[in-house]
């Protein structure tokens, strides 16, 4: 019997982005709620019998935050190429640069339609399974996308850091993240397992920004094990 899932997806991508790998999750929606409560208590809602929980990217900070503050209590999350920190600052040099940071931004403020054609963009760069990550984002309604409330989540990503929360009691965790990857840098899941107290990284070679799309039953099947 498949395990009750709660799936959070990533900035700039359709709630149900990760029905590759956990089709029949319950898919958080969040990017229209203006606060980081109301997000986390909308999160612990949805997911509130989950025994899974599955993260990408951004949503993979939101399910750390929740199980952090005991919002969320599944017996194991699996996080994939979730920043520890999105953006660099203090004494964490692994983010996205300030100055990268806040073009990033101003791009999207004006002109957002042709901003997420480039995250989209890096989110396949370097990937040996490129074709097949563009492929899966184009099936996407960018209409629908565009429609959601992503600048506010921009300024979210810049205050995020798993620096503040409690992690000593943890569920146990599965960071998956491609070395490849140009948006997160894997070696932030290193920093991050390092901080949990039982937790496993699985680094996959030639991968991007998605391992959901870069080898999605692998993916499957890593999650349908007991694999820390």
């Amino acid at each position: 019997m498949a395990m009750r899932t709660i799936a959070v997806s990533g900035w700039g991508q359709p709630h149900d982005a990760l029905a590759a790998i956990a089709p029949q999750a319950t898919h958080a929606r969040y990017a229209h709620h203006n606060t980081m409560e109301e997000t986390l208590a909308a999160i612990a809602q949805a997911g509130a019998d989950a025994e899974l929980a599955v993260g990408w990217s951004l949503g993979g900070q939101l399910l750390t935050r929740a199980a952090a503050k005991k919002m969320l209590r599944p017996k194991k999350i699996v996080l994939i190429a979730t920043p520890f920190q999105f953006t660099a600052g203090g004494d964490f040099p692994l983010g996205m640069g300030p100055d990268t940071y806040a073009k990033f931004r101003a791009n999207y403020g004006r002109n957002p339609a042709r901003t997420l054609d480039k995250a989209w963009e890096l989110i396949a760069k370097n990937d040996a399974r490129a074709d097949a990550v563009r492929a899966q984002l184009q099936r996407f309604d960018k209409a629908a996308v565009l429609a959601e409330n992503w600048l506010s989540w921009l300024h979210a990503l810049d205050g995020f850091s798993a620096q503040d929360l409690p992690l000593a009691d943890f569920p146990p965790t599965v960071l998956v993240h491609g070395k490849n990857d140009v948006v997160v840098d894997f070696r932030q899941s290193e920093y991050l397992a390092q901080r949990l107290p039982q937790a496993k990284v699985i680094l996959w070679d030639d991968c991007g920004h998605a391992p959901h799309w870069h080898d999605p039953q692998a993916l499957k099947e890593l999650m349908g094990t007991h694999a820390i």
